[in-house]
C-alpha cells in the first residue's frame, strides 16, 4: 500500500503558532540512551531562566502544551514550580521522562497542575534490571507505569520508543499491548533512529571549519544497517492492525516526499478496535480547537470519547466505516452499546536525515522547537549550538577526498 500525502491532513502548525513548545530544563540524566540528542554540559537550568523561556513560548509560540524535557526533568530540583508556572500560564505541562523517579513524585506533580507524561521506554536504554529485554518483555514495565498513572487518575500518558533496525519487527508487540490498554494509554510514538557516522562523514561549523563530529552524543564511529523510515513503520503497523490509518502528517524541509511526522487515531474499546479517524476529523479537531480555544491541539485531556465520535461520520469516511463495525458489534450483542469507547493515537517521527549535499532534512514546522539565546531552534540539534556555535553541515569523507584531489 502506497502512503499518499493526499490521504492525510497536513497539520497547520508553524513556527509562531504551534501546538507544542519544547522546554529544556536540564541536561542531567540517570540513563544513557543510545542516540540521545543531549549530553551533560551545563546541568540544571535556573528557575528564573526557565520561567523566562515559558513566557517566551507563550508570546512567540502559542502552544497547547509545553513538553518539559531534558535530560531527565524529574531530576530538576524545581520541577514542581516549573509545572505550576506552566499551568498558571494556561498551557498544559507534559513531562517527557524515563519515569524512574516517577512513583515517589506522582501525587505532587498532579497537585502542581501536570497534564500528563510522555514516557520513553525501549530496549536500548540499559535500564537497571531490564538489560537485554525485548520490546515485548518491556511491555511489563510499560504496564506498571500505565497502571500507576491510571490509579492516580486525571493524567494522560503516552509511551514513546526509538525504533532501531534491530527492533523494527517488534513494533506490533508494543502496538498490540497498547490496544489492550486503550482505556489508560492515550498514545504511542515511534521515533526512527538516526546517527551521525564519524568514519564516513566530516563536519563543518558555521565558519566552515572542520570539527570533531564525535563530540556529539548522537555520533557513532560506524553504522552498517539501513535506517528505518516512517513509511516503513506505518506499513508494519498497518500490516498487523489493518484498522490503523494515518490521518495527518508534517513533511520535510528538503525532500518533498518526506513524512517527518505521521499520526493516526484509533477508535475502539478494550475488547476491539473499530477503525481510525480520517483527515476530515483531524482538520475539524485542529481548526475547531484553534477557533474556540486559541491554540492548535496536541494532547487530548481524556481518551474516553464515547459514541459521539461517530457524528464525524457525516464528513469522514474512515469514521463512517468504524461506525458500521461498531453498529454490527452492538446488533450482535446489545449490551455492547454501554461499552466505553476510547481514542488512542499512534505517532511516527522520522528524525533528521543527512542529505548528500550535507543539508539535513528536518521537520517542516517542527513541533519540538526550544529556546536558545533568545531564539527558537530545533531541539534535536541544540548540542550543535552549544558545542560549535551553530548548525553543522556534514559531507561524506569520499566526496571531500575527491574535491581535495581535484583542487590539488
Amino acid at each position: 500500500m502506497t502512503l499518499e500525502k493526499s490521504h492525510s491532513y497536513r497539520m497547520p502548525w508553524s513556527m509562531n503558532d504551534n501546538a507544542i513548545a519544547w522546554l529544556e530544563v536540564t541536561d542531567v540524566c540517570n540513563l544513557r540512551c543510545e542516540g540521545c540528542y543531549r549530553q551533560h554540559l551545563s546541568g540544571h537550568k535556573p528557575l528564573e531562566e526557565i520561567k523566562e523561556e515559558i513566557r517566551f513560548f507563550k508570546r512567540w509560540r502559542n502552544p497547547d502544551n509545553v513538553s518539559i524535557a531534558g535530560g531527565e526533568p524529574l531530576l530538576h530540583p524545581n520541577i514542581l514550580d516549573i509545572v505550576a508556572f506552566i499551568a498558571e500560564n494556561r498551557m498544559k505541562p507534559i513531562i517527557l521522562t524515563n519515569a524512574i523517579k516517577l512513583p515517589g513524585m506522582l501525587k505532587e506533580l498532579k497537585k502542581a497542575g501536570l497534564a500528563g507524561f510522555t514516557i520513553h521506554i525501549d530496549s536500548h536504554q540499559g535500564r537497571p534490571g531490564w538489560e537485554g529485554k525485548s520490546e515485548k518483555e518491556l511491555n511489563a514495565l510499560r504496564q506498571e507505569y500505565a497502571d500507576l498513572i491510571a490509579a492516580e487518575g486525571g493524567l494522560l500518558v503516552v509511551f514513546n520508543s526509538t525504533v532501531y533496525p534491530s527492533t523494527f519487527h517488534e513494533i506490533p508487540d508494543v502496538v498490540g499491548w497498547a490496544q489492550k490498554n486503550i482505556d489508560r494509554v492515550n498514545g504511542l510514538v515511534f521515533i526512527t533512529y538516526r546517527t551521525a557516522i564519524t568514519d564516513s562523514m566530516v563536519a563543518y561549523d558555521p565558519a566552515k571549519r572542520e570539527v570533531d563530529l564525535s563530540k556529539l552524543s548522537y555520533a557513532t564511529d560506524h553504522f552498517d544497517e539501513k535506517f528505518v523510515t516512517s513509511p516503513e513503520v506505518y506499513q508494519i503497523i498497518k500490516d498487523h492492525f489493518p484498522e490503523y490509518e494515518a490521518a495527518c502528517y508534517l513533511g520535510g524541509t528538503v525532500r518533498h516526499a518526506s513524512f517527518k511526522w505521521l499520526a493516526g487515531v484509533l477508535i475502539g474499546s478494550r475488547r476491539r478496535i473499530f477503525g481510525s479517524v480520517g483527515k476530515q476529523t483531524m482538520e475539524v479537531a485542529q481548526v475547531g480547537h484553534h477557533l474556540f480555544v486559541g491554540t492548535y491541539l496536541a494532547y487530548l485531556s481524556c481518551s474516553r470519547i464515547g459514541p459521539y465520535i461517530f457524528l464525524m461520520g457525516f464528513w469522514d469516511p474512515n469514521v463512517r466505516q468504524a461506525w458500521r463495525r461498531w453498529i454490527g458489534d452492538v446488533l450482535r450483542n446489545p449490551l455492547r452499546l454501554f461499552e466505553p469507547l476510547y481514542v488512542q493515537s499512534i505517532g511516527i517521527i522520522q528524525a533528521p536525515d543527512i542529505q548528500p549535499n550535507g543539508m539535513a532534512d528536518m521537520c517542516d514546522s517542527c513541533p519540538d522547537m526550544t529556546v536558545y539565546n533568545g531564539t527558537l531552534i530545533n531541539s534535536c540539534r541544540m548540542d550543535e549550538y552549544r558545542l560549535f556555535g551553530g548548525l553543522l553541515t556534514v559531507r561524506e569523507v569520499e566526496e571531500r577526498a575527491r574535491e581535495q584531489a581535484q583542487n590539488a
